[in-house]
């Protein structure tokens, strides 16, 4: 029997009616709530200068690659050495990325407090000592996202220690920068075992998930970054595979995937991942596997609740009602709120969908329309939408990133999803296979370097600025944190202050303090203003960070104190 012929819109139509209608609608919306609202978040500029333009070059991509779809195509059923091969190739593209396309910066707070944790933890300590010179003016030396302390006598970041753990071991072996890429390498690989897993008689779906993970622009450019979120998406998906054995022991090395991905770098994300897999364990009246997994949880959370804690203790004493505990934290965001939140949430979605495969998002919809008789793809499913709604109301703003970094660990949901809606509608039509095979190749060929392009753009003037801070050849720099938009993230220093220069933020370097490390004629330096101009430059139209501080000291002030080069 003959498939009956189909039209392009046939396969536009199976996501529902007048869905390119639809989308069109929703682009010219998006972009015109991005030129109303560019000033408030780097959401919206990310939204205006990047996403909007990759979402509107994808479609016409998806609908030539609709339109030119063939009857008969199938999907390759890789076996593990093609697998690996695969695989490897773009672990190699990622190492290679951070150095040719993000130009070898950490440029966010969040990667640089990575490498700034790792060099401790490689020094064989937990926290760096901070000299009593220092104590009274550590917030010139950038406290941003430091355990917040008073008497501070050390410092080490407000984050949990796993992804600077984990790079500290890699650190000392010289290979810090194999981290990312063998994260997304793990991931891949681990994906694919959960897609062996759930369909062992479909090999096609197992190398389709592979496809539309390593083809994801978000993966990739995350796998470059010091991030966290790559080892949050490989540790859950390793996780996934654990647990889909469903055998004891599996369910032991599972929890102690959980504990690492818990500790990685906030706690919410792998329970947020983890929590509606579990419900379904109780769902099914598994009491003694319910049992393991609710002790196992139990232990995990009360030592990493406990750990900042702990980490205080040897810094200082914490601030009276301070942030040092988890609970603190979340009970101060859910009292603050954020204004726009679900606006910076829609902008949030907005760019997970522009930096994936071309292919995931209307098979993810259609997978999603099809959850009633399959409680492991409605959990996966329950993952996503629980994470949403969570960091909508505590987190809507994620500041830097490629993607929506905060479904970073949620992607191998996503692609899974995916994969069970394109079983769905190949049974339907093989022109599918082709659709997907061209959206994945002609996706990554078009969409894959805007996507670098944009990360390259926006990382280039900060690290620019940083090279220029480091050739000054002086002891000190002082950096105007309001100079231009997230300025004050190019002040980060060695944990130990053995590097020079020694940056300052210069809204926190007061006359005492000038004094002090001059009195030995030490050289103090200023970043060129042109630098800050180059930065600003990006937010064309956006005022992200504000003014110049007025409140500054002025090169005349400074000059009276201490020897300005």
């Amino acid at each position: 029997m003959h498939e009956p012929k189909k039209t392009p819109q046939f396969y536009l139509q199976s996501l529902g009616p007048h869905s390119f209608t639809a989308a069109i609608v929703a682009i010219i919306s998006i972009k015109l709530l991005a030129d109303s609202a560019l000033n408030s978040s780097l959401a919206f500029v990310f939204l205006y200068k990047q996403d909007v333009w990759l979402i509107l070059t994808g479609m016409l991509v998806l609908g030539a690659c609709a339109v030119t779809a063939r009857r008969h195509t199938d999907l390759p059923a890789w076996k593990p050495p093609a697998l690996w091969l695969g695989g490897g190739a773009m672990a190699v593209l990622v190492w290679l990325g951070h150095r040719v396309v993000l130009l070898g910066y950490d440029m966010s707070r969040d990667e640089q407090l990575a490498g700034f944790d790792a060099r401790i933890f490689a020094s064989g300590h937990l926290v760096a000592p901070l000299h009593a010179s220092w104590s009274e003016y550590a917030d010139a030396l950038n406290t941003t996202f430091m355990l917040s302390v008073s008497d501070r006598s050390a410092w080490v970041s407000g984050y949990l220690p796993g992804n600077a753990a984990i790079r500290a071991l890699f650190e000392t072996a010289g290979a810090a920068s194999l981290v990312g890429p063998l994260a997304v390498l793990i991931g891949g690989l681990a994906l694919w075992g959960c897609a062996r897993k759930i369909w062992p008689q479909d090999r096609s779906a197992a190398s389709l998930a592979a496809l539309l993970y390593f083809t994801s622009g978000q993966v990739l450019l995350n796998g470059m970054s010091s991030y966290a979120m790559p080892l949050h998406l490989a540790a859950n998906l390793v996780w996934l595979w654990l647990f889909l054995q469903n055998r004891l022991r599996q369910d032991l090395l599972a929890l102690c995937i959980a504990f690492v991905a818990v500790g990685l770098h906030q706690p919410l994300f792998h329970p947020m991942f983890a929590f509606p897999l579990l419900l379904g364990v109780v769902l099914e009246r598994n009491w003694l596997r319910s049992g393991v997994f609710l002790a196992g949880y139990l232990l995990i959370g009360a030592f990493w609740f406990w750990w900042p804690l702990y980490s205080a203790s040897l810094t200082g004493s914490p601030l009276p009602g301070g942030n040092a505990g988890y609970l603190t934290r979340l009970s101060l965001a859910l009292s603050q709120g954020e204004e726009g939140g679900l606006l910076k949430m829609i902008a949030n979605l907005v760019r997970f969908v522009a930096w994936q495969n071309l292919a995931l998002i209307p098979l993810l919809v259609i997978g999603v329309r099809h959850l009633a008789h399959d409680r492991l793809m409605a959990a996966l499913a329950a993952s996503l939408a629980l994470t949403i709604i969570v960091m909508t109301v505590i987190l809507p703003y994620q500041g830097h990133g490629f993607g929506y970094r905060y479904l970073h660990g949620l992607i191998g949901n996503a692609i899974l999803l995916a994969v069970s809606g394109w079983r769905i509608v190949r049974a339907q039509s093989p022109r599918w296979n082709s659709l997907v095979v061209r959206a994945s190749l002609f996706g990554t060929l078009v969409l894959l370097p805007m996507q670098l392009t944009f990360a390259q753009s926006f990382y280039a003037p900060y690290a620019a600025a940083s090279r220029a801070i480091d050739a000054l050849g002086t002891d000190y720099v002082l950096i105007q944190g309001k100079g231009a938009p997230f300025a004050q993230d190019l002040v980060i220093n060695d944990p130990y202050l053995a590097h020079r220069p020694i940056r300052l933020l210069q809204e926190y370097t007061t006359p005492s303090l000038l004094r002090a490390i001059c009195r030995d004629g030490a050289s103090v330096g200023q970043l060129p203003a042109a630098y800050y101009g180059r930065i600003q430059d990006y937010y064309t139209r956006s005022d992200v960070s504000g003014h110049l501080d007025k409140r500054k000291l002025t090169s005349t002030r400074l000059a009276k104190v201490c020897k300005l080069q």
